[in-house]
């Protein structure tokens, strides 16, 4: 299905049958990324009376009782709830809607260094193509190995971070949903300051208020080296589970 649409001024095709799904699979037996928690997602057949939740153990049909951490183990969309006392469901950002967005491929700096969001390689601002009218950006780190779909991450060196001229660049650029492929924005340990949390909401210095409340937080992606850096249609696919954050499912259709 082709969708022409206008984009910053010029008439644009997106072919909404060639869409790539950026989430990472939450599996069994550990097969996942693994975030600030040792524990993996568990997968445990439902046990109600003498029903065992297994076919195989003579059960009618298989069924599944799920614990995980959406923030821990696996591609999530987090709101400003995240960091806000009354934790608003994250779906109070969202609307029903495809989303212009840029793909973006940046190879982070070498050495680790210590930056307001943690320690880490750095993301400069000068590495981000941001195009006029986008309101969602992804970023894909390079080297882009597909061990961070089951990366852990407390035993990886540190994973790269965003310098606060490159935050501050995504929001004055308009963006209003970041997607990337690292478990956070800021460091797993950055003494509780969560400072480019902040600074994407528009947290204006200590108060406990946000300018940019309908924005949102993408993070534990992988973008498959067959798509090109440029311009798509965004579907970010969060679950109906409420929460700060919740499971999500975003997928992109390229836009020519």
């Amino acid at each position: 299905m082709i969708a022409t649409i206008e984009f910053d001024g010029s008439s644009r095709q997106a072919d909404l049958g060639r869409g790539t799904c950026l989430a990472i699979p939450l599996r069994d037996q550990g097969r996942h990324p693994h975030f600030f928690v040792d524990e993996s997602a568990r997968f445990t057949p439902l046990a109600a009376g003498s029903f065992s939740g297994r076919v195989k153990q003579g059960c009618s049909c298989n069924v599944d009782r799920v614990q995980f951490v959406p923030h821990c183990h696996g591609t999530h969309t987090e709101g400003v709830g995240h960091v806000l006392g009354d934790t608003r469901p994250v779906q109070q950002a969202l609307s029903f809607e495809l989303i212009p967005a840029a793909l973006v491929s940046v190879t982070p700096t070498a050495d680790t260094q210590d930056t307001p969001a943690g320690i880490g390689p750095v993301i400069e601002e000068s590495m981000l193509e941001l195009p006029p009218g986008i309101r969602a950006v992804v970023i894909r780190c390079l080297p882009n190995t597909t061990d961070k779909c089951t990366r852990r991450y407390d035993q990886a060196p540190p994973y790269p971070l965003l310098s606060v001229e490159a935050m501050d660049a995504i929001v004055e650029a308009g963006v209003e949903h970041l997607l990337i492929d690292t478990p956070s924005v800021d460091a797993a340990d950055d003494g509780g300051r969560l400072a480019q949390h902040r600074r994407f909401w528009g947290f204006v210095g200590a108060l406990p208020s946000a300018t940019r409340t309908a924005c949102t937080i993408t993070e534990m992606i992988y973008v498959p080296d067959h798509l090109p850096d440029g311009l798509y249609l965004l579907s970010l696919g969060v679950s109906a589970i409420e929460g700060d954050a919740s499971p999500s499912a975003p997928v992109l259709y390229p836009l020519s």
